[in-house]
């Protein structure tokens, strides 16, 4: 407080026109300051709310003192001029910092990394847990046999417990999930699957959001295979497909790799596909439609790759986002020829930084808030 009565006091000789050269460069020193530093939405509104209150002190103080109203004016316009410049800082654009060489390759690619969500909401981070090993939370033991397939046991019955389970990896990784009928799931960053610790002999359901491979084994009692996503259903006996369903976009799709998938949508009048393979369903506004597709590309994401086809650079940018858990911005026009080609997802970012640039996707990396990285791609 010492200090902001300090700068009123300075603003003031300032607005009189008595200050020394030494009192403007404290002023400019201390909004320089200010700038540099940020200032939070709770505490521009303290600084607004003190200045108002100072503000009423002063007037009412002079009028007791019957101060001449030339004093009250600059009080005033010096406190105008202190919320006018907070208000700049706040609102004008601050300039951009670029990232350095070391901050880039400071930021590893995505490596296997998932959290399991028990029914009772505990979190258990998978990558603290070696294989064959085990970890016990409440009355459930939670194992990881040398395949990575996680089981559940109650502590008591050491039977399996069947509740249900959902694993999910963060921006920035992959994992690999055995279920206890042996199907082999895959699933890549920023995904979630929910699915029971052990399977009964009825139909196999699991739900997932984001992205998943699925190798589906058979059972003996040939028990259908569920996955589920939003608004669409796909029902299989053993098979190989990949599922693509993130939330923030307006499509699902689901490609078969091997086998063969039915797929049902919701809402959807007559809504049923059955895919061979190299093709892919996709429901979009509330149609579902098949087509043939390059399954190398759709797969490349398990294969280690970035594939760009020449039409497909956003959406690839988007898996570039998740991979490194960064922002991207991407303004290429599209009467610009597109790239094509493929690039490894195992680099450090200022070595895929490098890549993009050559294969004339200009890059720009910039430092955000919480030191952030940000790219522009144009």
């Amino acid at each position: 407080m010492n200090q902001m009565n300090e700068i009123y006091k300075l603003i003031s000789i300032f607005l009189n026109r008595k200050d020394t050269v030494e009192e403007k460069k404290r002023i400019l020193d201390w909004f320089e300051k200010q700038s540099e530093n940020g200032i939070s939405e709770t505490e521009f509104a303290n600084i607004q709310n003190r200045t108002k209150k100072s503000l009423l002190r002063e007037i009412q103080h002079s009028e007791q003192k019957v101060t001449p109203l030339r004093t009250v004016k600059y009080i005033a316009i010096a406190a105008s001029i202190l919320l006018i410049g907070f208000s700049i800082l706040k609102f004008w654009p601050k300039p951009e910092i670029l990232a350095t060489t070391e901050q880039l390759a400071s930021i590893p690619p995505g490596k296997e990394k998932a959290i399991i969500v028990l029914g009772n909401g505990k979190h258990i981070d998978l990558e603290h847990l070696p294989l064959n090993q085990s970890i016990q939370t409440d009355n459930v033991i939670i194992k990881k046999d040398g395949n990575g397939q996680i089981s559940y046991h109650d502590v008591k019955t050491r039977q399996v417990d069947i509740q249900k389970n959902s694993m999910y990896t963060p921006k920035g990784a992959t994992y690999d999930l055995t279920l206890s009928d042996g199907t082999l799931v895959t699933l890549n960053a920023d995904s979630k699957i929910s699915y029971p610790a052990s399977f009964n002999n009825e139909e196999r359901e699991v739900e997932l959001q984001g992205e998943a491979y699925f190798h589906v084994q058979k059972t003996s009692n040939k028990s259908k295979f569920i996955v589920k996503t939003r608004g669409q259903k796909i029902e299989v006996l053993g098979t190989r497909f990949n599922v693509n369903a993130y939330p923030e976009t307006d499509k699902i799709q689901t490609t078969l790799e091997e086998g063969s998938v039915l797929v049902s949508a919701r809402d959807v009048p007559q809504g049923n596909i059955y895919l061979k393979p190299s093709e892919q369903a996709t429901l979009q506004h509330g149609v579902l439609n098949s087509q043939r597709v390059d399954i190398e590309e759709v797969l490349s994401w398990k294969k280690g790759q970035f594939y760009f086809n020449g039409n497909n650079t956003e959406e690839v940018m988007q898996q570039i986002a998740r991979w490194y858990n960064i922002d991207i911005t991407y303004h290429r026009s599209k009467d610009k020829e597109q790239y094509t080609g493929t690039i490894p997802r195992n680099l450090s970012l200022n070595k895929l930084i490098e890549l993009l640039n050559y294969a004339d996707l200009n890059t720009k990396a910039l430092v955000g808030e919480n030191s952030r990285i940000k790219l522009i791609i144009t």
